[in-house]
């Protein structure tokens, strides 16, 4: 469902669980065309689901798991390094569950913020040359329901998750949003039998 991708475009996808399941198959499709840059944020990786995936669509599995290049951040000072270096290359870039490290109320929120518009500027400059997919994580579902303050110890307040999801969406070209599906009611029957 994501519009073509290009060079020169940040899409940003906003969804539950950070669109997981959909960012690998993405990360499946790119690498049976060529090599894939791979950023994880949250941890999200799952390579056996990435190669049952791939062995849907193609028989050569090694060679098409070689293309992905996987690397992991756990902090936004390990988000930030990664990004700054990670060459600009004909290569699509995917970031998975980006804003996950930004979450982390050891770091002083100013702290956060700074390094977010760093990264910001590097994956404008990784989008030059080939696109770059970032997910996150939506909020108002499942443990990050509104109202409900931090969704673990440790964890950044709904407020502070915001806001920096609007310094992220500013710095994209398009931003895709899951919408819920609608609650669809019962047609009540006009009589009623007796």
């Amino acid at each position: 469902m994501l519009p073509e991708l290009a060079a020169d475009r940040i899409v940003l996808i906003v969804a539950p669980r950070a669109a997981r399941d959909g960012m690998l198959d993405l990360t499946a499709t790119l690498a049976r065309r060529g090599p894939v840059r791979v950023l994880d944020g949250g941890n999200q990786f799952n390579a056996y689901y990435v190669a049952r995936a791939v062995r849907r669509h193609a028989t050569n599995l090694s060679e098409i798991l070689a293309r992905v290049d996987l690397a992991r951040a756990f902090t936004c000072y390990q988000m930030e390094a990664l990004l700054l270096a990670s060459p600009a290359e004909w290569v699509p870039t995917v970031v998975l569950d980006f804003l996950s490290t930004f979450y982390d109320e050891n770091v002083p929120l100013a702290e956060r913020r700074r390094l977010l518009q760093r990264c910001a500027l590097h994956l404008r400059r990784l989008s030059r040359r080939a696109p770059v997919v970032v997910s996150v994580q939506q909020h108002g579902y499942g443990a990050f329901a509104a109202g409900s303050g931090a969704a673990m110890s440790g964890a950044a307040p709904l407020a502070e998750r915001l806001n920096l999801l609007a310094i992220l969406r500013e710095s994209v070209d398009q931003v895709l949003e899951w919408q819920p599906p609608e609650a669809v009611s019962p047609q009540l029957p006009l009589f009623a039998e007796i």
